[in-house]
């Protein structure tokens, strides 16, 4: 049967149908990282990016195919995280509005929402990247634009979209030399084929069934932060336990319970199944749970009492200051440099946990200050910073730190005496002059600069390039640190992660000192996870 046009229904159930398949096609994009470092997570910002926009639409009351784009558009641009997150909540921007006032989609109104998508994309990056998401995006909507007035049928039209973004994508090592280095193709670009693939499979009737994935529960004390007042936590108590050895499946216990309350989480296996859920009776919902199998782990915290001790504490009750600052990263030694730097709020995430665009703006307006001043420390967190900043009312300002040492520095370099504008060059300025470097794990077999590297090997990376890999963490540091120190160096600071003990850096930097004579050698606990340690040369 020929398929003319696409009406509001079967669009919502595109748009799905795109997020289902992305969703169980994250992990395939995730591994398509530069670096094989334990860090990658295109796919996962993706798939959370594209979770906001479902959400949206599912909350609509009326579903014209003007309202659903927008919801989409809307959805993703406060969930984005992470680059390429960013630049897909803009080609949802870029849909949205070749889709205004469109009442039933055909060929030609495809091919003009597919061009003004890859238009708003490429707006909003100041230094578009070809053999990226971008260039698949533009190569499809530029293939689409010449050939709609051929297809009557619109399956057999995105068909060969689908293909075109596919022969896009392989060539994309051909024109970034690092994803040739690294023998892949690029991760955006994938992820953009696998919501093409499953919303073509969503309008010729196919159901796409979500894989069973475990869902990552944020802490009671983020929860709260969706909250303005306390009359909007309708259901009291965030109940978390799991199930030992439960004698049922997770959606039989989810049937039960599914009217209990909101915020429901049910998955699991036969052996264990995790339970998160906001209600007003959590022993109600225990009494059910025990009848299942024996209950573990049981946390119960009050929402209300949460918010209210939060908004006691919060920097919107005390006075106006003329700055604030926000910073991300990861680790609680980390947390606590940052803290003691005066920092007002120190927003969880890096790699693998990007916070998204509402993540920074909700911490940005609790804070009460003239200036507000982001510090991403992060490249993929940069853009979804920034659009932070375009969309809030209050004045934010992004550093563009790259790094825990980048970010540091750049607080070290601020003045309170100084003008607003000062300070941001100061500050921005001070991002350039230190060096940083990483020490980490390969998670997959690679050549990088004509380096065999194996799995699980350990891996120095300097600026951006891995310069040694061997079987020792803290031989990879000494050679990392020969790499990075000059003439010029004086300073030397290692922060070690979580799995590294006290013992190990103290002798370290005995070692340190020894090739390093110039400098001065500092160590401190950082915590962060995955990176044994992270080094900063001044």
């Amino acid at each position: 049967m020929i398929i003319k046009y696409i009406d509001n229904v079967t669009f919502k159930r595109m748009l799905l149908g795109a997020a289902v398949n992305l969703e169980n096609n994250k992990a395939i994009v995730d591994s398509l990282n530069v670096f094989p470092v334990p860090d990658g997570d295109t796919g996962t910002n993706m798939n959370l990016t594209v979770q906001s926009a479902v959400k949206e639409i599912n909350n609509l009351s009326e579903s014209t195919i003007t309202q659903i784009a927008d919801a989409a558009a809307n959805g993703s641009l406060m969930g984005a995280r992470g680059n390429s997150g960013v630049i897909l909540s803009q080609l949802f921007r870029g849909m949205a509005k070749g889709l205004k006032g469109v009442n039933k989609i055909d060929s030609k109104a495809i091919a003009e929402s597919f061009k003004s998508a890859s238009d708003t994309a490429y707006k909003a990056v100041m230094r578009p990247v070809e053999g990226t998401i971008l260039t698949v995006a533009r190569e499809t909507a530029e293939k689409a634009m010449v050939t709609y007035i051929d297809f009557e049928d619109i399956s057999l039209f995105l068909e060969s979209l689908i293909e075109q973004a596919k022969d896009t994508l392989r060539r994309t090592p051909e024109m970034l030399k690092v994803l040739k280095q690294a023998d892949v193709v690029d991760a955006g670009g994938k992820g953009l084929i696998f919501l093409l693939e499953g919303a073509l499979a969503a309008l010729k009737g196919v159901e796409i069934k979500q894989e069973k994935n475990e869902i990552k529960v944020i802490e009671t004390e983020n929860e709260v932060l969706g909250f303005s007042s306390e009359d909007e936590i309708i259901f009291t108590y965030c109940t978390e336990f799991f199930i030992k050895n439960p004698s049922r499946s997770p959606e039989e216990f989810l049937s039960k319970i599914y009217d209990k309350g909101d915020s429901i989480v049910c998955v699991g296996d036969e052996k264990l199944i995790k339970v998160h859920i906001h209600t007003n009776n959590p022993g109600q919902i225990l009494a059910i749970a025990v009848k299942y199998g024996e209950l573990a782990k049981i946390k119960i915290d009050n929402m209300k009492e949460q918010f209210r001790e939060r908004l006691k504490n919060s920097k919107q009750n005390q006075e106006k200051k003329k700055y604030g600052f926000v910073s991300i990263g990861m680790g609680d030694g980390i947390k606590k440099v940052f803290t003691d730097l005066n920092v007002d709020e120190f927003l969880s995430g890096g790699q693998t946990m990007n916070p998204s665009t509402e993540d920074i703006l909700a911490v940005a307006n609790s804070i009460n200050a003239d200036n507000i001043i982001i510090l991403p420390n992060n490249s993929n967190i940069i853009l979804a910073a920034t659009q932070a900043k375009e969309i809030s009312d209050k004045n934010l300002h992004v550093i563009p730190s790259k790094s825990i040492p980048q970010g540091i520095t750049a607080l070290l370099a601020f003045k309170y005496e100084m003008s607003v504008e000062e300070n941001i060059k100061a500050m921005t300025d001070a991002v350039s002059e230190v060096k940083t470097g990483q020490v980490t794990y390969a998670v997959r077999d690679t050549v990088f600069d004509d380096m065999e590297i194996k799995k699980d090997e350990i891996i120095a990376i300097s600026e951006g390039k891995i310069v040694s890999h061997g079987d020792n963490p803290e031989e990879q540091t000494l050679k990392l640190i020969e790499n990075m120190v000059d003439e010029d160096s004086f300073l030397i600071t290692l922060f070690y992660g979580d799995k590294v003990d006290k013992k190990t850096a103290e002798a370290l930097k005995e070692q340190i000192e020894e090739i390093a004579e110039e400098c001065d050698v500092e160590i401190i606990y950082g915590g962060q996870p995955l990176y044994y340690y992270i080094i900063s040369v001044e």
